[in-house]
């Protein structure tokens, strides 16, 4: 659902990663509605997707150490019906691919967004839930359209608060 955060959390997550370790982290921003990348101190990131998958042309999607980040949005010839299948040629070059984890910053699952046709592409899947305002029947039905994808879907329940003092007790 739009507004539920889904961009912050690929940012943060693909942040993180960078982070932890030695390993490469390319970020796919899919979603036009995520705004800049204020995330990423560097700015915007100036690669294409293929190019970001050769060692030798992906410098312009760095913008930190390990951490690369480049734009797939449907303009022009990618239109959300040819992603897909763009998509599925491209998966063996992700495998073959230094990356050590590849995060897709999808838009919206809808009956006519490309998310769910590419989530079976991807390892797994997380459906950002914003408490008190995500509907039950949209978070239902965006459940039912990831699991005809045949995708491993974890939840996330973004935005909570609490509504009990800190002093009493919060095992209930």
């Amino acid at each position: 659902e739009r507004g539920a955060g889904v961009s912050t959390i690929a940012a943060g997550l693909a942040d993180s990663l960078s982070e932890t370790g030695d390993g490469r982290v390319l970020l796919v921003k899919m979603n036009p509605e995520s705004g800049g990348d204020q995330a990423f101190a560097n700015g915007k990131p100036h690669c294409e997707l293929d190019d970001a998958l050769i060692l030798e042309k992906r410098d312009g999607a760095l913008v930190q150490e390990n951490l690369y980040v480049v734009e797939e949005y449907s303009r022009g010839e990618k239109s959300p019906r040819v992603l897909p299948k763009r998509f599925a040629t491209l998966v063996p070059k992700f495998k073959a691919s230094d990356y050590d984890y590849i995060i897709f910053d999808m838009p919206p699952v809808t009956q006519t967004s490309v998310t769910a046709r590419l989530a079976r592409l991807v390892d797994m899947t997380l459906l950002v839930i914003e408490s008190e305002k995500s509907n039950r029947e949209t978070v239902r039905q965006a459940s039912a359209l990831l699991a005809q994808s045949k995708v491993m879907v974890g939840a996330v329940l973004n935005k909570t608060r609490k509504y009990a003092p800190a002093r009493l007790p919060q095992d209930f």
